[in-house]
């Protein structure tokens, strides 16, 4: 006679907590061409609700980043500006 073994049952795969966008670090270029920042999360995201980040405007979160398009850094409408973490070039998989 052949006992059954059981197996244990399967739990889902745990969700992983989101990643936060960085606290500090960001800086944007102005349109005369000038690097601004280093500028809080918090900053940025009072500026973001007033309005004042163009699509075209050249961003980035941490100072070995590439200045990139704040539309490339937050696509729309998959993530939300400076709520959920920006793909940062070559860091995002």
């Amino acid at each position: 006679q052949q006992q059954q073994q059981q197996q244990p049952a399967q739990q889902p795969p745990a969700q992983q907590p989101q990643k936060q966008p960085p606290a500090d670090g960001w800086q944007y270029v102005d349109p005369k061409g000038n690097i601004q920042g280093q500028f809080k999360l918090s900053d940025m995201k009072q500026w973001y609700k007033m309005g004042y980040f163009r699509p075209d405007l050249k961003m980035r979160c941490c100072k070995e980043d590439a200045f990139t398009d704040f539309s490339a850094l937050y696509p729309r409408p998959q993530t939300l500006p400076f709520e959920s973490y920006p793909k940062r070039p070559g860091k995002n998989t």
